[in-house]
Formats: structure tokens, sequence, C-alpha cells
């Protein structure tokens, strides 16, 4: 129940903190969607955001400079966004609420302002 009022409390700052410093998570489950969003094959996803193909093409090596900050981050003004939102991995989606890192070292507002919300109406 608590889980379900932090999101419903939950509105980005859109700061893109999270973005530039966490980068794009390695999801291999996001990689179908993102390349049909981006109308481009799997490899082409992995060598241009995430790194390359191993030598035998059934693993990716992970290249961090490639995911950090996120290639999707874009700027407008002081807002930033996800030009992929609707397609955003996973991590992406569980960020900074449900996610099994938690907020990896990134003071998010919105998330500060959910649990300052919380604390408020139970009176702590």
């Amino acid at each position: 129940m608590r889980k379900d009022k932090r999101w419903s409390i939950f509105k980005c700052q859109r700061c893109g903190k999270c973005c530039a410093e966490i980068g794009l998570p390695s999801d291999p489950e996001s990689i179908f969607e993102i390349a049909e969003y981006l109308d481009l094959t799997i490899e082409q996803v992995i060598d241009k955001y995430y790194g390359r193909m191993d030598d035998d093409g059934r693993a990716w090596i992970s290249d961090d400079s490639k995911r950090t900050p996120c290639p999707f981050l874009e700027t407008n003004g002081d807002m930033k966004c996800c030009s992929i939102y609707k397609v955003r991995p996973s991590g992406c989606r569980a960020y900074p609420l449900d996610s099994d890192f938690g907020r990896n070292g990134i003071d998010c507002v919105a998330a500060e302002l959910v649990y300052k919300k919380l604390r408020e109406k139970d009176g702590v």
C-alpha cells in the first residue's frame, strides 16, 4: 500500500541527475523495444548506445562511455527529458523508489519530497 502511495505522490523534477550520473541501465529485455522504437536493429542499438557485441555475437560488452550520461537524455531549457520514455529500460521505470540499487548516490529531489510528504501524513 505504501509503495503505491509513493508513486502517486512522485513528480519527477526533470533535473536529469539520474540520467546524467547513472546513465543508461543495462537491460537486455528493453533492447528489443528500443530497437523497434528507434527503427534500428538490435545490433545497431547495442553498438550505438551500449558497447559492442562479443566475438560470438551472443552477448554485448558494455562501454560505460556510451551509457553515461544516458544518450537518450534531452535538454529543453532547464528541463530534462527522455527521448525514449515510452520504452525506457526497467531500471529507469523503477528509479528512484523501486530500484534494487536505491538512488545510487543521486540526491533525487522528487524522492525526498515524496518521503517528506509521507512523514508529514504519518506525523513523524
